[in-house]
């Protein structure tokens, strides 16, 4: 399986990450990827970047090593409502927006009915794009209506390739929520949330879950970095024009 693109990545930005924009970009290039999304943490995190950061996105190049740049951010939902830590003025800079839960960033129990209600509220954004990482057990949610929910938002659902290395019980949750995305024919993207050059476009394990699953192609939207282009520049039609 060949990825065109790489949608979840950090660079220093997010101080537990080790790589430059450089340095991710040409990292992309050798692995053959035509799109590379940048998603530094949204302001909840603790080791986010200043709003500036992503203010300023207008200085860097489209193209860096024969590689495109989307410039986006990882959003942390950080209420039962569906509430992101960046509003529509702010997200108006990005060109990617990923809606992720983060541990650090949330003070509700963490009770399946209201992290599912916080995800059917995030369906209402309009710009967000993707949902990050759906399968750490910190998080649990009603997989199979929520799962729809994304669907008929038209959310793509991640599956992390970090989170599935290193966050405990991803891996078995997983299993279930991609059958339910075979199920129900709801779109994916394959990711490795990279915070290192060398992970950038590297998805073994990713891969050999879909292996598993006989996961359908068509529903793996990134293997088309043009059909991923066209979906980001519907979204965001005034940055993504260019």
């Amino acid at each position: 399986m060949q990825l065109q693109a790489d949608l979840h990545t950090h660079t220093i930005a997010s101080t537990h990450a080790y790589s430059t924009v450089s340095e991710m970009a040409q990292a992309a290039a050798e692995q053959s990827l035509r799109l590379l999304a940048l998603t530094d943490h949204g302001p909840a995190m603790p080791d986010a970047p200043h709003l500036w950061h992503f203010h300023n996105y207008k200085v860097l190049p489209r193209m860096m090593y024969g590689v495109r740049l989307l410039k986006g951010v990882e959003a942390n939902i950080i209420d039962e409502n569906g509430t992101l830590d960046m509003d529509e003025k702010e997200l108006s800079f990005c060109e990617w927006v990923i809606a992720s839960y983060h541990s650090y960033c949330v003070s509700f129990e963490r009770r399946p009915d209201l992290i599912s209600k916080g995800y059917r509220a995030v369906c209402e954004n309009p710009l967000v794009d993707m949902i990050g990482h759906p399968t750490t057990s910190a998080f649990p949610f009603d997989y199979e209506s929520v799962l729809k929910c994304f669907k008929d938002a038209g959310k793509l659902v991640e599956m992390n390739e970090s989170s599935l290395r290193w966050k405990k019980g991803a891996l078995e949750n997983a299993k279930t929520v991609y059958a339910l995305c075979k199920r129900y024919e709801v779109p994916i993207v394959v990711t490795t949330d990279a915070h290192y050059a060398g992970l950038v476009g590297r998805t073994p394990i990713c891969e050999q879950l879909l292996a598993d699953l006989d996961f359908p192609k068509h529903l793996i939207v990134n293997l088309d970095a043009d059909r991923l282009w066209e979906l980001a520049a519907k979204r965001h039609p005034s940055i993504c024009s260019t």
